[in-house]
């Protein structure tokens, strides 16, 4: 009965979520376009995302954030890729279409969360990592596992104010799924910043959905999905260089984002960390094809 309960709110959500699409390339890494995961949005592309969506019936319209200036740095041209999201992102809002943003780093998603314009919606973050880190308490200096301290207002405060509509989300309404392997320290300051997770890499007598579905809102509310496709295991495939076992297998991706939508509306889907390069990666593009189809209606 309760698989039927599910299935029958996947159902009436997605009678009403086959809204147009606005497919939102951001193929970057370290702000330099095409290399490593920047080359993953333009792979989901070649491996017929829209196709896929339009034989759905589903219009579909892509924008592409185009050359970001070469002059700035890393710093520099990473934010201006949050505010180019931010503006799009807006734009398709105001539309009436969904924003579909497929990103090469996951710190776009600080230009998502600004460009809805809605303040402190829930942002379920898959991820084998937290990005949870700052300036201050990371030793390799890689931007990139900034990008959810970023949103919560836990670094980068000035910049991140450059980005339209940024208010920093809270970090009670953060919800992880899949992170691994983390280390002590940053498991302390998630927990004194009171945001949830569903941990990767060890045993549980609950499947990933079950634990994810104990900390999704109970009533109906709208959510922001990121999803990070180093949440995945390697079983499945290497998403990029930095995944690790103990992630999520396919099924358990399908299961968890049954949940959210059985249970929320998405606002918005960000896709990330999606490397071509890596070994198994059309195994990996072809998950994420299928959960992006999962998120936006086409769920059989």
């Amino acid at each position: 009965m309760a698989a039927f309960g599910i299935a029958h709110q996947i159902d009436s959500f997605h009678d009403k979520m086959m809204k147009p699409i606005e497919v939102i390339l951001a193929p970057y890494h370290g702000g330099v376009r095409g290399v490593r995961v920047g080359g993953g949005p333009v792979r989901l592309m070649e491996l017929g995302l829209t196709e896929d969506l339009e034989r759905a019936g589903i219009e579909v319209s892509v924008s592409d954030l185009g050359q970001i200036p070469e002059c700035e740095g890393e710093l520099g041209r990473a934010f201006e890729i949050k505010r180019r999201v931010a503006c799009i992102v807006s734009e398709a809002i105001r539309a009436g279409r969904f924003p579909l943003v497929l990103s090469g780093n996951c710190n776009a998603e600080v230009g998502t969360y600004a460009g809805l314009g809605s303040p402190d919606v829930p942002v379920v973050w898959f991820d084998g990592h937290t990005d949870f880190y700052t300036p201050d308490d990371i030793d390799q200096g890689y931007f990139d596992s900034m990008g959810a301290a970023t949103l919560t207002g836990q670094c980068w405060k000035r910049l991140a104010n450059t980005v339209p509509g940024f208010v920093p989300l809270a970090p009670h309404r953060l919800i992880y799924c899949g992170s691994r392997h983390l280390e002590v320290r940053l498991l302390q300051r998630l927990s004194a910043a009171g945001v949830s997770m569903v941990e990767g890499g060890t045993r549980s007598s609950q499947s990933f959905a079950e634990r994810l579905g104990n900390l999704l809102p109970r009533t109906s509310e709208e959510a922001l999905i990121h999803l990070d496709m180093d949440c995945v295991d390697t079983s499945v495939g290497m998403a990029n260089e930095y995944s690790e076992p103990g992630g999520l297998l396919r099924e358990d991706l399908l299961a968890c984002l049954d949940q959210i939508v059985a249970r929320c509306e998405p606002l918005a889907l960000t896709v990330a960390s999606y490397d071509p390069g890596q070994p198994g990666s059309d195994q990996i593009g072809e998950l994420a094809i299928a959960a992006i189809k999962r998120v936006i209606g086409l769920h059989k």
